[in-house]
């Protein structure tokens, strides 16, 4: 873009450059001019209309009172539209961070008291704050620490233990148990107590939801209408059932304030902050890129993600919402009912600001089974049972990472599942890099090719030649395992080998262990009256051959550009013998 002149229009030359080109979905009269205002107002309704039962059935499954959950989808889900880089993602309360949130404070104090209300904003300021320093240092990188497998497993797990979490409220008993196998033993000693209404109504309502979902039109807004009918008939008919409802909801919005803390609050809180700032960055990243390919005039930034959702939960703090995280349901839903801008977000503030301002009142007799309810089923997606089926038929390592991450999930805590996984990622990628493959060559009858003899059955070795393709850099870590693997190759060649070339195009660096290795090979072979030659060496590891020394001691006539220019020179045929050391030193 050339320079802005400065003067009068400038600011406005500047703010009209940064929403046009820096935020092309931010609403403009050109952009209603082609597409309606009404697309992202109706939009912004459908998804605030999903969003009021969500947010109080989070709230409650975070450990606080389900307005908290409203007022988390106010701040900070305009914060997020303003700065984010995709207009579709939709953020507030989610399953997976209301349970993280519980998890991860529970023990430090009680659900649904004042300490633990005021744990609970910290903790949201705090991950809010180590996404916007992630995203200020353009770490949006982070992102690989966390490979598919592994997100899938943890969300998998996240997902039983929010359904079973949720089978006490459901069912009308009192269960406890810090983990899974805790929770189902005290869930089966407490089932001769379970109240039969309130069962009945939380089984109901989700059988209602799983019919709905099945028989009735996707924008059909079913879960307000089970909280309308349920509240209506607990009301009218039952208030002597003993049913727990929500009761009184604080009517208004929420207050600014700031959150009191002490340092040493801060330590306990910053290792739940972490998992969940990165759950959070991946689940928004994954969501904003699953919808922009489909619009093509915007573009998913993982540095502006992060500083959109670091600001949008610290902004959240100080008005007393709980952590958030982008939804992939109510974002569906923006985008399937042709949301646009940033607007469609604005539209369901708006709705959500009456509800507070006007309409809770309505909610006390809304029985707290019917949330319950509606936590399991809209987690039930969550199970991705479609990808370990996937990675049964295709990688069953990356499988066993995702099993792994899942029991660890499961039975150890949601950060220790998390942390599990993670180190079983890098892993696996140590393991491969440690082990990369080696293939011994052979030449396609007729022609020039050389392939893998493991793969290509016409393939044929030279007699006496050894041709070998190391597919990786030759670094310490995979040093020995090169050696180890040559000196077996060479001893099945026997007395007849006479020269072992190395085909090293696919060798993109090597370092001073790779260089020790290479020596010592070469020493060996030269014990055994047998030549080294290497063909296809890239630029930069002829540099460090030469620099070592290694080059020289070969010989330049010992480098090739092919395969068949080596075995001409062993077979003295002459044609290509290798570089010019000048030339080298000075590529």
């Amino acid at each position: 873009m050339p320079p802005i002149p400065r003067g009068s229009n400038y600011i406005t030359t500047k703010l009209h450059y940064y929403i046009t080109i820096k935020m092309p979905w931010f609403p403009t009269p050109k952009d209603y001019g082609k597409t309606g205002l009404l697309a992202d107002l109706s939009a912004g309704l459908t998804l605030g209309i999903l969003l009021i039962p969500q947010a109080m059935a989070y709230g409650m499954l975070a450990g606080v009172d389900p307005v908290f959950g409203l007022y988390a989808a106010l701040v900070p889900m305009l914060v997020y539209a303003a700065v984010a880089s995709t207009p579709h993602v939709s953020v507030g309360p989610t399953a997976l961070a209301s349970l993280l949130c519980l998890n991860g404070l529970s023990g430090i104090a009680e659900p649904f008291t004042a300490e633990y209300v005021g744990y609970v904003i910290i903790l949201a300021a705090l991950t809010g704050l180590l996404q916007l320093v992630f995203g200020l240092l353009r770490f949006g990188g982070i992102v690989s620490l966390l490979s598919r497998p592994v997100l899938s497993g943890f969300v998998s797990a996240a997902a039983v233990l929010i359904i079973v979490s949720q089978l006490d409220t459901l069912l009308g008993v009192s269960a406890e148990g810090a983990y899974l196998h805790e929770t189902l033993l005290s869930l089966w000693k407490s089932l001769p107590a379970v109240h039969p209404l309130s069962a009945a109504i939380g089984i109901g309502s989700l059988l209602m939801l799983v019919g709905a979902k099945k028989w009735l039109p996707a924008r059909f807004p079913v879960m307000l209408v089970l909280l309308a009918v349920a509240t209506l008939v607990v009301g009218v008919f039952g208030k002597n059932w003993s049913v727990t409802t929500l009761e009184d909801i604080p009517t208004g919005l929420p207050a600014f304030s700031l959150p009191a803390f002490e340092l040493t609050t801060l330590w306990q809180l910053l290792p739940v902050a972490v998992v969940m700032a990165l759950i959070s960055f991946i689940e928004t990243l994954s969501i904003g890129k699953a919808f922009a390919p489909a619009h093509g005039y915007y573009r998913v930034l993982p540095n502006r993600e992060l500083i959109a959702l670091g600001l949008s939960k610290i902004a959240g703090g100080f008005f007393q919402a709980l952590p958030t995280s982008a939804s992939f349901s109510r974002s569906a839903v923006v985008e399937g009912a042709g949301g646009r801008t940033a607007l469609s977000n604005v539209a369901a503030v708006v709705l959500l600001a009456v509800v507070l301002l006007f309409l809770t009142p309505w909610f006390y007799y809304l029985p707290v089974p019917v949330l319950a309810a509606i936590i399991i089923f809209s987690v039930r997606n969550l199970f991705d049972l479609a990808e370990m089926r996937r990675l049964y038929r295709l990688a069953p390592k990356e499988l066993a990472t995702l099993l792994i991450t899942f029991v660890f999930t499961l039975f150890a805590g949601l950060q220790y599942g998390i942390a599990g996984g993670v180190l079983l990622s890098l892993f696996f990628v140590f393991w491969r890099a440690a082990r990369p493959h080696l293939a011994e060559l052979g030449r396609v009858p007729g022609t020039n090719a050389f392939r893998n003899v493991q793969r290509f059955a016409a393939a044929e070795p030279e007699p006496g030649v050894l041709i070998v393709r190391f597919d990786a850099e030759l670094y310490f870590g995979n040093a020995e395992y090169f050696r180890d693997q040559m000196e077996a190759l060479v001893h099945q060649k026997g007395k007849d080998l006479r020269a072992v070339i190395i085909d090293g195009h696919t060798i993109n660096d090597i370092d001073t262990s790779g260089i020790f290795v290479l020596t010592s090979f070469l020493d060996d072979l030269e014990k055994q009256g047998a030549e080294l030659c290497l063909c296809g060496m890239i630029g930069p590891v002829r540099d460090k051959l030469f620099r070592c020394g290694l080059m020289e001691r070969m010989g330049a006539e010992h480098h090739f550009l092919s395969i068949q220019s080596a075995l001409n020179y062993l077979e003295g045929k002459g044609g290509d013998r290798g570089w010019d050391l000048a030339a080298v030193q000075h590529e």
